[in-house]
């Protein structure tokens, strides 16, 4: 009869040759995968390591919960001595399209794994969709179609039956903390828009600059009114054709036309024949935004037969 007293219990498993941690280490398997809560960085820890990164990496700092249970989630930084306090970790949905948009202060759940291989080490990851739908505040006029501004961050308050009147109880972020870009004035020079104003767009990517920007793209908004070109006057007499021109794409400036409305004469008034005119008051984008009275204009007063 066989000896059953060193077989292994029915309720125990059954080892495995490659469940030892020298077996894992053969096939090439991480040994353990850590994870903590992180907040993200605007930078490095210390000024000596650079700028932030203009990829999908980022400067995050080991955070430790803070507050009461069921409150909602804060965080102060793990300054446990031994431990590394901040890391670089990838946020694992923006590697494809190698953006940096999350924003300073989110919080982010980190996982760090071994690296396989003989370098070994560890590599830190997350896995946080950036919002990149945003609202923005034009600040000042940068380059040709290029702006100054901030992206709007919190929550936007609004009632039934309120009025508009931005930003809405949101926080403007800084005021050259974005690169606004108006896709309307593409190849064109000047700038369209007035600022300060507000327009909603999209985050596509960041700035070389030191430290680097969003840059957000939009499409229209507020126009520039001040300064207009005129073309025509509510009263010339001239019989010379006013040769006065005006283009969105040249110009760029808000313009001012006067038309006439309409010519009358009343035979039982002052049997004057009367001209009508209408300022017409456009933006740089080219929209009408104002229309003024009538300014009336004698055409010509009867007389009496010889």
């Amino acid at each position: 009869m066989s000896d059953t007293n060193n077989l292994p219990s029915a309720s125990a498993p059954v080892p495995h040759v490659y469940d030892s941690y020298a077996g894992r280490a053969v096939r090439g398997l991480p040994p353990d995968v850590e994870q903590f809560a992180g907040v993200v960085r605007d930078g490095p820890a210390s000024p000596g390591q650079g700028a932030d990164y203009p990829d999908a990496r980022y400067y995050v700092d080991r955070a430790i919960p803070q507050g009461e249970d069921n409150a909602p989630f804060s965080a102060a930084a793990d300054a446990l001595p031994g431990v590394k306090q901040t890391v670089t970790a990838t946020n694992l949905a923006e590697m494809t399209a190698g953006t940096h948009l999350i924003a300073p202060g989110s919080a982010v759940q980190v996982f760090s794994i071994y690296r396989r291989g003989s370098g070994g080490g560890k590599q830190y990851v997350f896995n946080l969709a950036p919002a990149t739908a945003v609202v923005v505040k034009l600040t000042a006029d940068a380059g040709d179609g290029a702006y100054e501004g901030g992206i709007l961050t919190g929550n936007a308050s609004a009632g039934d039956g309120g009025s508009v009147a931005m930003p809405m109880g949101m926080s403007p972020g800084g005021a050259g903390s974005a690169l606004i870009l108006n896709v309307e004035e593409d190849e064109l020079t000047g700038h369209r828009l007035t600022s300060p104003s507000y327009a909603q767009g999209v985050v596509c990517g960041r700035t070389a600059d030191a430290p680097p920007r969003n840059i957000v793209m939009i499409r229209g908004g507020a126009g520039k009114t001040d300064s207009p070109t005129p073309v025509g006057s509510a009263s010339d007499s001239s019989e010379t054709a006013n040769s006065t021109m005006w283009s969105r794409f040249t110009d760029g400036t808000p313009v001012t036309v006067f038309v006439a409305t309409r010519v009358v004469y009343n035979p039982t008034g002052d049997k004057t024949i009367y001209a009508f005119v209408r300022q017409l008051s456009f933006d740089a984008r080219g929209l009408l935004f104002a229309i003024s009275g009538e300014t009336r204009v004698t055409v010509d007063v009867t007389e009496s037969c010889p």
